[in-house]
């Protein structure tokens, strides 16, 4: 069993605090005494592993002196932070106090990232299940991720807490399982991205330099990722120096399978195991990429091609990625069963707790989910009677968030501001109705009693919330659709006088008004009696933008309406009922008369 021990020595720690009696206590040392028990505390149960104590040890005061803590600001983040509770006046880089010998004797787990806390731990345990509790010192730990869909991140915009999914967690759930000296080769189904354009381009890039920074052994392409330019494909996953790319895959090939961009194979080996990998597009998904830089050949053809090589490899286990639907990938396994190991897209939005054994019962099927919120680990023991164990891993807050990656992600988000609406191509569209935008200050001569109500609200800081967010987001299209008046949220563009800056539409930054009665521009100018009009033209101007809630209909149009941005992505726990009081406001007309020019 593997065993790991933490040791602090602190001669006679809270000396003082039990002694609380005495007239010789010094209040400042007993302050300094419980900041540096609370800290070891801390760092005790908020390492990237888990320890389960098995002794506790505590040295007499015999104990010699020079095994005393000296606080020294420089050496770690402990010792910064007990220096921190020490007055300016008693501060020396030399100083020592007397503490207690701890020695806890541990057994190490991966079940969270480091630096989190074992409270945040419990939380995302209680919620999502426990991660590798049965798990005692594998040979080798395979973990396979995919299907990320574009999500770099997740939303955050209800509590990254409550949310799974993100580069950032996967960093860390890997950076865990290796400080625990297990054995690590990760592998990526593919499927980076979801939709086409300059901001998806970047995504990919961004993506694919994630993967390299977190060590990916193979990695395979998803459609989406070859509706891309080749050009910018090609610049992504080219290998870097001396570093070959992580990218694999047997029947697709970036300008051309001649060109040999990416390896059609590859074997790994580590811990005494040979492990061989390849990658197939399934033939469903090959006639909807429509690009002649990207070579495509039958899936079982390029399997046929590489399976003879892998054979003469002797590898130990072999791993088919293939982004096609269950059924097709099962179709593969039966027709290739040395793969042992199937991963499918396709299944549903959360892998089952077991992977399933396909018809023979030697090789397993992996479904992934959706979005990249799940990781599935496959870990090879030395035990007869249970070689292999599987475990579904939701990338939660229990991984916390790697600085690496956030850094990555503040690049990215500096390439969308640097580029601009403009450069990112994004070309407004009209709005359903035809009708243009006002903005919510309009609506505050007829409607303030309703606009006070707002300003009471999240929604009239929403662009705020993206511009205090390090890295910022209010350059992201894919947040600025929910952040500001004049957007299609799940499309992610501006419709046609929508918000496009804080320079040119001012007026319009934040969720307003009119992102749910619709676009006003035409009724607030009659009303303010810049546009003549008919009675009636009035009166149906204004009926436009009433949105009803005590009808079934109304209700209905109003809940879909809010489902545009409190999505299960964006804000998993919406629900109309508990949400609406939070907003609510009359329907009926503030007697305020509008001024007329």
């Amino acid at each position: 069993m593997a065993q790991a021990t933490t040791r602090v020595n602190v001669n006679r720690l809270f000396a003082d605090t039990f002694e609380t009696h005495s007239p010789n206590a010094n209040p400042a040392n007993l302050r300094i005494q419980a900041g540096v028990l609370l800290l070891f505390l801390i760092s005790l149960f908020s390492s990237g592993c888990s320890k389960k104590q098995d002794d506790l040890l505590l040295i007499n005061d015999a104990m010699p002196s020079e095994s005393s803590l000296v606080v020294d600001p420089e050496k770690d983040a402990v010792s910064d932070q007990v220096a921190a509770m020490i007055p300016e006046q008693e501060r020396s880089s030399e100083k020592t106090f007397d503490v207690v010998t701890v020695a806890a004797t541990t057994t190490a787990l991966p079940d969270r990232g480091p630096d989190v806390a074992a409270l945040i731990e419990a939380a995302a345990k209680k919620t999502n299940g426990p991660v590798f509790e049965s798990w005692r010192n594998p040979k080798l730990v395979l973990v396979i991720t995919g299907e990320l869909n574009g999500y770099i991140e997740p939303c955050g915009c209800t509590g990254k807490e409550n949310q799974k999914g993100g580069l950032s967690r996967r960093q860390n759930l890997l950076r865990s399982i290796t400080q625990c000296g297990w054995p690590l080769i990760s592998f990526d189904l593919g499927g980076q991205v979801r939709r086409f354009g300059r901001q998806s381009e970047i995504k990919f890039q961004s993506v694919a330099d994630g993967l390299r920074a977190m060590g990916y052994a193979a990695v395979g392409f998803g459609p989406d990722d070859l509706r891309l330019p080749a050009e910018e494909v090609v610049a992504a996953v080219a290998s870097v120096g001396n570093q070959p790319t992580p990218f694999v895959c047997a029947n697709v090939g970036l300008l051309g399978l001649d060109a040999k961009i990416t390896p059609r194979y590859r074997v790994v080996e580590m811990s005494g195991m040979r492990i061989g990998v390849t990658s197939v597009l399934g033939d469903s998904f090959i006639k909807d990429i429509h690009n002649d830089a990207v070579e495509i050949i039958p899936a079982a053809e390029a399997i046929a091609t590489v399976s003879e090589s892998l054979q003469k490899a002797n590898c130990t286990h072999q791993i088919l990625l293939s982004w096609a639907t269950p059924e097709e990938s099962r179709a593969l396994a039966a027709r290739f069963p040395q793969f042992d190991i199937v991963v499918t897209a396709g299944g549903a939005d959360e892998p089952p707790a077991q992977l399933p054994l396909l018809p023979g019962g030697r090789s397993r099927l992996v479904e992934l989910g959706h979005k990249g919120m799940f990781a599935v680990a496959i870990g090879f023991f030395d035990d007869a009677n249970n070689p292999v164990q599987t475990q579904r891993i939701p990338l939660d807050a229990r991984w916390g968030e790697s600085r690496d990656m956030i850094r990555l992600l503040g690049t990215y988000q500096s390439q969308l501001e640097r580029l601009g609406l403009a450069g990112l191509g994004l070309t407004p569209v009209n709005h359903p109705t035809g009708r243009r935008f006002a903005g919510s200050t309009s609506c505050t001569e007829c409607h303030s009693d309703e606009h006070a109500k707002w300003i009471e609200t999240s929604h009239s800081s929403a662009l705020k919330t993206l511009q205090e967010l390090s890295p910022r987001r209010d350059s992201d299209p894919e947040c600025l659709s929910c952040h500001v008046i004049g957007w299609a949220p799940q499309r992610y563009v501006p419709y046609e006088g929508g918000f496009m800056g804080m320079k040119s539409t001012p007026h319009l930054a934040h969720n307003g008004c009119e992102n749910c009665h619709g676009p006003a521009a035409a009724h607030a100018a009659v009303e303010r009696g810049e546009v003549r009009a008919s009675d009636a033209e009035q009166e149906r101007l204004r009926s436009e933008l009433i949105l009803e809630i005590n009808t079934p209909e109304g209700r209905t149009k109003a809940t879909n309406n809010c489902l545009e941005c409190h999505d299960l992505d964006n804000s998993p726990q919406f629900d109309f009922d508990t949400y609406w009081p939070q907003v609510e406001h009359s329907k009926e007309k503030s007697t305020t008369t509008p001024t007329t020019p």
